[in-house]
């Protein structure tokens, strides 16, 4: 019993990767939203990897170790071919592997620095593949974006042809790259109470991420990105942690 109970965190955690493994062939075969789907889904198991552990009291050195392999195929290795297809340019499309480089530095650092048990220093991996993984949902699903095309007499978005965002994808790449090795303290979403006072920053995040999705669906993704790195620089999570 206590053997199955330790490997209940490991087992969500190969979920995780599970979801990137299956992205990664929806990639391959150009089927980009049913990616994003899956890196969803990913995310939601990386969340309950680490409370399971908690709630469980079964953290193990293993376990901290698959969690970051698992992650850098699902939140480095898929968010940098998302952009490396979504890229229509062949000047710039080798910039969206970045991504994963610059995501295994990140899981790296962030296995071997004791401050990141209370807040982060960079952009967590998860985040950044979200926020990349919105893209192609965004552009089939947005009434804007298909009332342009439409208004073009074009079909309606077809994500694998887009010329007008690959350079904008290209430098979205090198700026996402670049935050999750950036030493930014920003707020860790593991609460360790329910306090209002202790968690404020967490909440007013989760308040004003809810009534983004609700108001703008999948645009609020790179909405909430903005939200999470203003409030966290609001906050300072490494002062108050040694307050």
């Amino acid at each position: 019993m206590n053997a199955i109970k330790r490997n209940i965190p490991n087992a969500i955690t190969c979920l995780n990767l599970l979801f990137g493994c299956i992205a990664l062939i929806f990639i391959f075969q150009n089927k980009l939203e049913q990616a994003s789907y899956m890196i969803v889904f990913a995310a939601i198991a990386d969340f309950f990897d680490g409370m399971a552990a908690r709630l469980l009291n079964v953290h193990s050195a293993i376990g901290k170790e698959l969690d970051s392999l698992a992650d850098m195929v699902s939140f480095g290795v898929v968010p940098g071919m998302m952009v490396f297809k979504l890229i229509n340019n062949e000047y710039c499309e080798w910039i969206g592997l970045c991504i994963p480089i610059f995501a295994a530095l990140r899981l790296a650092k962030f296995n071997v620095d004791a401050r990141q048990a209370t807040y982060f220093i960079g952009v967590p991996t998860p985040a950044i593949s979200l926020l990349i993984i919105s893209f192609p949902l965004i552009l089939s699903h947005s009434t804007y974006w298909q009332n342009i095309y439409l208004a073009r007499g074009e079909q309606p978005v077809d994500v694998m042809n887009i010329d007008s965002i690959s350079w904008f994808l290209g430098i979205l790449s090198i700026v996402c790259s670049a935050l999750m090795v950036m030493p930014l303290p920003l707020i860790s979403m593991k609460f360790k109470n329910m306090s209002w006072a202790s968690n404020k920053a967490r909440y007013i995040l989760l308040i004003l991420s809810l009534a983004s999705i609700i108001v703008f669906r999948f645009e609020s993704v790179p909405i909430i990105m903005v939200l999470y790195v203003v409030l966290s620089l609001f906050a300072n999570p490494a002062k108050e942690t040694h307050e």
